[in-house]
């Protein structure tokens, strides 16, 4: 099943900024109960500077996170971003962690959901990220971009993908610290569907 790795052009730059805002607070921050986006990060509806972020909903270990975009002047543009956010790490090293982030975005008249991997540096990046639910091969999530904490795979998520990730009770994401030598990381998708359904009303 095939995961389309072109992203909607509309709004990529916006979702762009969504992840990277989130990367930036550190993979391991944001395994606790405070929302974390990137320095902006705070209490839910606590001004942070000029922006809002809240958790605006939870469903089993997917938080619903928005916050508003700012111009270059730092100020808010009143445009509002919204995503899927849940932290994971390897069982065997906890150091190895992983966040999985879904931004709905429009583009040309069609509505999808971009999926965003944010994995440590250091990752194999040729072979990307590598998908499985409930044990089943889905397909692969292309890295784009490091910054100097985190590197960054992007990919749009298929009605196919989404349908088996509603189905689904596990999702297993795979970084590589070498070909060959994978490290899984895993996904609760209890509370998938719902958190979706969230996301579209946000």
């Amino acid at each position: 099943m095939r995961i389309n790795s072109k992203p909607g052009r509309l709004s990529a730059s916006f979702c762009l900024g969504l992840a990277l805002s989130i990367a930036t607070a550190g993979i391991a921050a944001a395994q606790t109960d405070q929302p974390q986006f990137g320095p902006r990060a705070g209490k839910p509806g606590q001004q942070a500077g000029a922006l809002k972020v809240e958790v605006v909903a939870t469903h089993g270990q997917w938080k619903i996170q928005c916050e508003n975009a700012a111009g270059q002047d730092g100020q808010p543009t009143g445009q509002r971003s919204c995503g899927m956010v849940q932290a994971t790490q390897n069982e065997k090293n906890p150091k190895a962690t992983l966040m999985l982030v879904l931004v709905k975005t429009k583009a040309a008249e069609k509505t999808q959901i971009n999926m965003r991997v944010i994995a440590p540096i250091g990752v194999f990046l040729p072979t990307g990220v590598a998908l499985e639910i409930d044990g089943n091969a889905v397909g692969r999530v292309p890295f784009t971009r490091c910054t100097p904490q985190v590197c960054m795979a992007f990919a749009e998520a298929s009605p196919e993908t989404l349908a088996k990730m509603k189905k689904g009770n596990q999702a297993n994401f795979i970084i590589y610290e070498a070909p060959g030598i994978g490290l899984p990381m895993k996904l609760s998708l209890e509370g998938f569907s719902a958190a979706l359904g969230e996301l579209d009303k946000n």
